[in-house]
């Protein structure tokens, strides 16, 4: 088992003419002219004419299958060091995902990788697994989705599954709004150097980006919008009303330019977005959600709801939070008081979440690695040799 654990950016840069620099890895395929850039280090440097990509659908799911394996070639060659066909692989997968998704990552696995056996699990799984339970409602607030799935005896229930696009990605376009309502727009980091001239006082220089991509651009701008996020964002105790919050005490963030952001009201403004969809309109620039969407804890309860009756007091009870979003100040108690209030009075409601942020943040890949390590966990592993015999379409009923 490989214990090291590597955090990349789960965007790609594409080439169209073939030529790149830094951690560069050609497509898979070889039948592709893109040449990709894969890597914080490749996507730290200004490359012209560099386009950024994400191999995921509006769907959430794998939709470019040549970045999904350039991206799991770096993270298995280069950032881990290892022979991905010495290696059994086990993958998390998204709790939505689909049988046909299931399938194609089988066969790259094995075809484009060479591994020896694969087991495809589902986050939630994981989740509940390094949180040392059983059953439980998992609730994963990542970037592009918030997912609520019940997991009943170390088994996702798929009927379950509920999703809403408010997480992580809508809360950054918040941010980067809020930033340039009170600055002028936020600067991608390759737009400017600043130099200290003096000690206190630095000078910033605009840097020419003729010819860096659009694309490459709103990708720097947007890690910045969601360190002002993470550094600033708070979850208000009860439903936020924005003229109540007038007298709230103002925050400093220093931009990377060295402009400085006092916030107040705007930080709960922008988490509020999660338990209100409406206050998306009070950003420039974002596009009205429909009217249907969902606000997370309506897409908790509405999991709860597609469980059988005699499960869901566990559900209400056992509440379990994950994804780099739910580390939110304040998130936890909010989230638990809204759900309470939509809930039949006799639910006790109870949202558990990690004291150790890495824990919270990575729990599908600690589960995983606590699977793995089961003795009783070896026999269900999907051999190379069966996936000859009997396909992709096995993955199914080997992972189900």
């Amino acid at each position: 088992m490989v214990a090291n654990r590597r955090c990349n950016p789960q965007v790609v840069g594409i080439h169209g003419d073939g030529g790149a620099n830094g951690m560069d890895v050609d497509s898979g395929s070889g039948k592709s002219s893109r040449k990709l850039s894969v890597g914080s280090q490749a996507l730290a440097a200004k490359q012209l004419g560099m386009e950024v990509q994400s191999p995921f659908g509006p769907d959430d799911l794998y939709a470019d299958w040549e970045l999904v394996e350039a991206l799991y070639g770096h993270a298995l060659r280069d950032r881990l060091s290892v022979k991905p066909e010495e290696f059994a692989l086990l993958l998390a997968e998204p709790s939505h995902n689909t049988r046909a998704n299931r399938e194609r990552l089988t066969e790259l696995v094995f075809e484009g990788f060479g591994a020896p056996a694969l087991y495809i699990a589902r986050s939630a799984m994981l989740t509940s697994f390094a949180t040392a339970r059983q059953t439980a409602l998992v609730v994963d607030l990542g970037y592009r989705s918030t997912t609520a799935a019940a997991v009943q005896d170390g088994y996702v229930l798929q009927k379950t599954v509920t999703r809403t696009p408010l997480a992580g990605q809508i809360l950054n376009s918040a941010a980067q709004a809020v930033a340039d309502a009170k600055y002028t727009p936020l600067r991608a980091r390759c737009s400017f150097t600043r130099q200290e001239v003096k000690p206190g006082e630095f000078q910033v220089t605009p840097v020419d980006t003729t010819g860096v991509s659009r694309s490459f651009l709103l990708y720097q701008v947007e890690q910045v919008a969601s360190d002002l996020k993470e550094s600033t964002c708070r979850a208000s105790e009860a439903r936020f009303v924005e003229m109540e919050g007038q007298n709230i005490p103002t925050t400093v963030y220093e931009l990377p330019d060295g402009q400085e952001l006092y916030l107040g009201a705007e930080r709960f403004n922008m988490a509020e977005v999660l338990f209100q969809p409406s206050f998306v309109s009070k950003f420039n620039g974002l596009t009205p959600l429909a009217s249907d969407v969902r606000s997370v804890p309506e897409a908790v309860l509405s999991c709860i709801n597609k469980c059988d009756v005699d499960l869901r007091k566990d559900m209400y009870s056992g509440a379990i939070l994950s994804g780099g979003t739910s580390l939110m100040a304040g998130l936890k108690e909010r989230l638990e008081k809204d759900v309470g209030e939509l809930s039949p009075p006799a639910a006790k409601v109870k949202m558990l979440a990690a004291a150790n942020q890495i824990e919270r943040r990575f729990s599908t890949w600690i589960g995983g690695s606590i699977l793995a390590s089961l003795g009783s966990f070896q026999q269900l592993w999907m051999s190379k040799k069966e996936y000859a015999e009997h396909g992709a379409p096995l993955i199914n009923r080997k992972c189900p």
